[in-house]
């Protein structure tokens, strides 16, 4: 099915104006439930309640309203809010192009694809293989959805996707969290370094990754609707905090590591000697 677009906009560098079109790069597939009446299992409505007028409004009675002071507020509209989001400054302005890896993932939030609009496919594939050859990303500023939004622009397949990204003020201060100082000895550092050797892969695979928390719910929902029941079991008591052997817990997991390695390399082998010999045979 093709994919519709969500917007238009203008990605812009230098003298160089591209028109694209915003398309949803990624969908959630989290199980949502609604929330019921226990008593009687109807669904429950949200409302807004007006604590001055003691009444339920309508959402189109609301309008937004920012708080500069105990119960002040300055007020907008829709249609005000939609003034400060022009044509001009819809554009994706391209600030600077940079390495891939010079952004921590820690800064991406939402992922676009972008394709291009009417007239404007030999630019847009122009600027993707240009990226794609010089292996750069482009940082850019955006206005959409009420917001101002830092991003970065990199090839993607045959064409440009797009991150929106949080801004550094809105990223928390890493030395905020309580970390246990510790020494670290050498031994154990080679020995966890062999272990990342050991499941390190050439290439990420996404397509091996299942979400079986979702495959174990949607089967417990299945039984469900057909009658049976599931009684909660009881959980252990917690364990205080044990002492780890670190020396001794990352050699079980290299030896954990090397056995299923070792029985892939050798499967192959076994196959190849076993038609050898059936080709000798004949």
């Amino acid at each position: 099915m093709a994919l519709r677009p969500l917007r238009n906009a203008t990605i812009s560098f230098g003298l160089v104006s591209i028109p694209v079109r915003f398309y949803t790069a990624t969908k959630s597939e989290d199980v949502h439930f609604h929330l019921l009446h226990e008593s009687c299992g109807s669904r429950v409505n949200r409302k807004w309640w007006c604590p001055h007028h003691e009444k339920i409004v309508d959402s189109d009675e609301l309008i937004r309203g920012y708080e500069i002071s105990k119960n002040k507020y300055v007020t907008f509209t829709d249609d005000e809010m939609e003034t400060l989001e022009t044509d001009d400054n819809r554009a994706v302005e391209i600030t600077e192009f940079v390495d891939l890896h010079e952004i921590d993932p820690v800064f991406f939030e939402k992922a676009y694809y972008l394709g291009p609009s009417a007239g404007g496919g030999k630019t847009y594939r122009l600027l993707s293989q240009a990226m794609k050859k010089q292996d750069k990303v482009a940082v850019a500023r955006w206005i959409g959805g009420g917001k101002e939004h830092l991003v970065v622009l990199r090839p993607y397949e045959k064409g440009l996707i797009l991150h929106t990204m949080f801004y550094a003020d809105e990223v928390r201060d890493f030395d905020a969290i309580d970390i246990e100082e510790g020494p670290v000895r050498e031994k154990e550092v080679q020995l966890a370094e062999m272990l990342i050797n050991e499941l390190t892969e050439k290439k990420f695979d996404p397509l091996q990754f299942k979400d079986e928390y979702r495959t174990r719910l949607l089967d417990r929902i299945r039984a469900k609707s057909k009658g049976k029941v599931f009684e909660a079991e009881e959980k252990e008591e917690e364990k205080g905090g044990e002492v780890i052997d670190i020396m001794e817990a990352l050699r079980r997991s290299l030896d954990k590591g090397r056995a299923p390695r070792r029985a892939a390399r050798n499967a192959p082998a076994k196959r190849r000697t076993t038609a050898h010999k059936k080709r000798k045979a004949s």
